[in-house]
């Protein structure tokens, strides 16, 4: 092989990767997209949900107490909504895995790279987009860019999440990306934010926050 085909054979090797890339990013930006990857009756019942920010009738703290979970179109839409999430005061990322679901709501713990923080957040998955809101103490970027999270339990949260975000990130999007700051979280510090989190007995809408 000659030096320009082997260079050639380069650029289009890369071209492809970055066209991966470029369409995995699409997805996890994209609802309608999204939609598209669950099965016949899930689709049915995101596409069938109400088009809205807040959940109609909702009451309590958004997204803090299940009583008025954040809209988001099923679990595609909870994995990008919570890649999105900053904490206000630091800007810190959160990093996330579902605890549990009870009715039609889902429960995920949060905490961040220093393990100081932790909270509960609840949703409503059977919407057809994102909510364009966010929970008191948070804010949303503009577009999700690396997964920090995952929807299923991680038994041990959060020590082994970024091995685990990577096998979800490869279901979802082909392609096994992930924040690289969530291999750099405090374990011991996170879980002890979490069981004093837990100690309050299950009731939603409480954080806490190490000094």
């Amino acid at each position: 092989m000659s030096f320009l085909d082997a260079f050639f054979e380069e650029q289009t090797a890369q071209t492809r990767s970055d066209k991966i890339y470029d369409d995995a990013l699409r997805v996890f930006n994209t609802a309608a997209l999204q939609n598209d990857t669950y099965d016949a009756a899930l689709a049915a019942k995101v596409r069938g949900g109400a088009d809205c920010d807040r959940i109609p009738g909702g009451t309590g703290r958004f997204g803090h107490d299940a009583s008025n979970p954040i809209p988001v179109n099923g679990p595609f839409g909870e994995w990008t909504y919570l890649s999105r999430l900053r904490i206000r005061a630091t800007g810190s990322m959160v990093f996330f895995h579902k605890t549990r679901s009870f009715g039609a709501v889902d429960e995920f713990e949060v905490v961040n790279v220093s393990g100081r923080f932790a909270a509960r957040l609840y949703f409503a998955p059977y919407h057809p987009r994102l909510s364009r809101l966010y929970p008191e103490q948070f804010t949303l970027e503009r577009e999700a860019v690396f997964p920090r999270g995952i929807t299923s339990i991680c038994p041990d949260f959060p020590k082994g999440l970024h091995k685990l975000i990577k096998k979800e990130a490869d279901q979802r999007l082909g392609v096994d990306v992930v924040e690289k700051e969530s291999d750099r979280i405090n374990v011991a510090q996170a879980q002890e934010s979490l069981s004093r989190l837990r100690k309050y007995g299950g009731l939603p809408g409480k954080e806490v926050q190490q000094p």
